[in-house]
């Protein structure tokens, strides 16, 4: 493990009956990373999840948390993880405190940690409303209050924004990051593709249970960019690199085309023809592309 990796996996197989959930992964989670899982439903994710959670108890392969095998320390790797794997459920005629109130009598956790984690998830003046009550995107929040109250070291969310409506989506993303700068490694899996851009600075790409890209989300974005020209003279833009092996044409539209390319935007520039009537050249990230 690099000094900076918080949990490594090698080599994790899976498999049920007549397939298999996870296909000899590997990759590393680094320490104070926001870092995500992406893939299409079925991809493995949620198997995953389910394995680091202690749900799923045979399957193939090393994880290491701190260096530490987890399987000769799952008690210990528990301890320090906080889990949203499943809708989370709550005794819906009790306040959100109180259910807090009850999880925390087990582990041991003060009244101070009850409100600090309220306030984490932004639930403080909602905090002795019934659960009931609140919508499904304060019941997510709430779900991970009770994840965090034991203080982990790390957060593993398996599709919090799904379901969620755009007002849902902004306070879940402001509550994960939140959490980030108060020091929570936290890796989330998503089929969203606005998810990890917006939120990750790490990323792994499962598909059919196969690990299929693994970088920095920085990397991934700029791997994955197309140039997008606008002009009002696209037909004759669209000849000049169909005959040229400048660029992969990628789309054309009404006043827009769109090119891969390994030049950069200054070099296209003096490329394209003086009638080319450019309004503008720009990168732009299709990360769809890698779903394919």
């Amino acid at each position: 493990m690099k000094n900076n990796d918080l949990i490594k996996l090698n080599n994790v197989i899976k498999n049920f009956e007549k397939s298999k959930a996870l296909n000899d992964v590997s990759f590393s989670i680094p320490k104070n990373s926001i870092f995500g899982l992406l893939g299409p439903n079925g991809s493995g994710k949620s198997t995953l999840m389910r394995i680091l959670s202690g749900l799923i108890i045979e399957w193939g392969g090393e994880i290491f948390f701190e260096n530490q095998n987890i399987k000769s320390n799952q008690k210990y790797f528990l301890q320090k993880c906080g889990f949203l794997i499943e809708n989370p459920t709550f005794y819906e005629y009790l306040s959100a405190r109180k259910n807090l109130s009850l999880l925390a009598k087990l582990s041991n956790s003060s009244d101070q940690s009850i409100n600090n984690v309220l306030h984490d998830v932004d639930l403080v003046e909602d905090a002795d409303r019934k659960v009931g009550d609140f919508s499904y995107g304060m019941k997510q929040r709430l779900g991970i209050a009770q994840a965090i109250l034991h203080n982990p070291d790390i957060l593993f969310l398996d599709e919090p924004n799904n379901g969620l409506d755009p007002l849902g989506i902004r306070e879940m993303n402001k509550t994960i990051l939140n959490l980030h700068k108060k020091g929570k490694t936290i890796c989330v899996s998503t089929h969203i593709l606005n998810d990890v851009e917006e939120l990750c600075s790490d990323v792994v790409i499962l598909k059919e249970g196969k690990l299929i890209h693994s970088s920095s989300m920085e990397y991934l974005i700029d791997q994955s960019q197309e140039i997008v020209i606008r002009s009002k003279n696209i037909e004759s833009i669209t000849k000049f690199f169909t005959k040229s092996n400048a660029c992969k044409i990628v789309n054309i539209e009404k006043e827009k085309l769109i090119i891969k390319t390994d030049l950069d935007i200054h070099s296209l520039n003096q490329l394209l023809p003086k009638n080319s009537e450019v309004r503008s050249i720009a990168k732009e990230p299709n990360l769809a592309d890698l779903f394919k």
